[in-house]
């Protein structure tokens, strides 16, 4: 009986350590700028696991850019990763993440994040501010997909994703984009961009990459240019169409009059035969307190079902149910009687779902 109450504290023992995040043995992570990997749970990296970051590639020296650390594949039940920079100052920008105390500099999970299904993808948001020391820089990102039985073993998963660099230009950044949006309709696609403020802006040339893996990899191909307005201080909007069908990620690459140029945030788009002619955005303000907007765009008339849940994948609220009409539509989700954490949303038409991560701090 002694030996059987012995076996059970130890193995409890294992697993607080393990996937708390709080001590110093909790590393589930490592970057290749100070780390070996996800070694605890198994000693190599896998194919099944695809892990990127998706940001910034241009700062001035002292300037912050807000960024993401993707993951999907492997057992995908839960998630862990970590994230550093080589010459910059990461920040932590919610509760999701702590500082990584095996591993200095470095940020991880505050806990094992859930996948809405094995085929989604999760992210992590984290900042990073320029030094003003080097002209170049890189941020290396891990991350672990594992199976959410509280055992860190072979039956985990892990990978580094591709190293981001980064170029780091001296002085302010010219021009301030407010907004960066896409509708898609039957005929294509729609961009529309919205800027607060215009210094020496040549104008922003649009790219787009055409599948998940030059996504990843940052492969991109410019298929239009539009003009900016040089030095302004007044909003100015702006719109590609590209008629184009498919999986696509765009991003605007903003150029002054000087040659320097920066990228905006990147945004993607499935074929509307895949997604069965429905998109769902990310809602905003993202962390929010209590209300949030979550917008729904429909290329067609259909029957359409929006819900939330909590993150044990328990059903909170029915925002919609009924028919949709073509267009875009915008809800609005009142978390006022319900406690600080993770929620998704999930959009579901047709037999096809879509689902999304958003953060309530109150």
């Amino acid at each position: 009986m002694k030996i059987t109450a012995t076996i059970i504290c130890v193995f409890v023992s294992f697993v607080f350590y393990a996937f708390s995040g709080l001590y110093e043995n909790a590393r589930i992570g490592g970057t290749q700028l100070n780390g070996n990997g996800c070694v605890c749970h198994n000693l190599y990296e896998s194919p099944l696991v695809h892990v990127w970051i998706d940001g910034p590639d241009t700062l001035a020296a002292g300037q912050t850019g807000i960024y993401r650390m993707y993951m999907y594949g492997g057992p995908a039940e839960a998630g862990g990763y970590n994230v550093a920079g080589r010459f910059g100052v990461m920040g932590l920008l919610d509760t999701l993440s702590v500082w990584d105390y095996r591993e200095p500099g470095e940020l991880t999970q505050a806990f094992p994040l859930p996948f809405p299904t094995t085929q989604d993808t999760i992210f992590w948001e984290f900042a990073y501010t320029a030094s003003d020391s080097s002209s170049t820089d890189t941020l290396y990102s891990c991350g672990l997909s594992l199976v959410w039985d509280a055992v860190p073993d072979s039956n985990d998963k892990w990978a580094f994703g591709p190293k981001f660099p980064l170029t780091i230009t001296e002085g302010n950044t010219p021009v301030e984009l407010a907004s960066f949006t896409l509708t898609q309709t039957k005929n294509g696609n729609t961009l529309e961009w919205l800027t607060a403020s215009e210094i020496n802006n040549s104008g922003f040339e649009i790219q787009r990459a055409t599948s998940e893996q030059n996504f990843e990899l940052n492969n991109y191909s410019t298929i239009g240019f539009v003009k900016g307005n040089g030095t302004t201080t007044n909003p100015n909007s702006y719109s590609f169409f590209d008629d184009a069908h498919g999986n696509f990620s765009y991003r605007l690459k903003q150029i002054d009059l000087d040659g320097k140029y920066t990228y905006s945030k990147v945004i993607t788009v499935e074929s509307a035969s895949t997604v069965d002619a429905f998109e769902l955005d990310q809602n905003f303000p993202n962390p929010f307190n209590p209300t949030t907007k979550i917008l729904v765009n429909m290329s067609m008339k259909t029957q359409a079902s929006l819900n939330i849940y909590n993150a044990n994948g328990e059903f909170i609220k029915n925002l919609f149910d009924g028919i949709l009409e073509e267009g875009r539509h915008e809800f609005v989700f009142n978390a006022e009687n319900l406690a600080s954490g993770i929620y998704y949303y999930s959009l579901e038409s047709s037999g096809k779902r879509i689902t999304k991560k958003m953060l309530l701090l109150k």
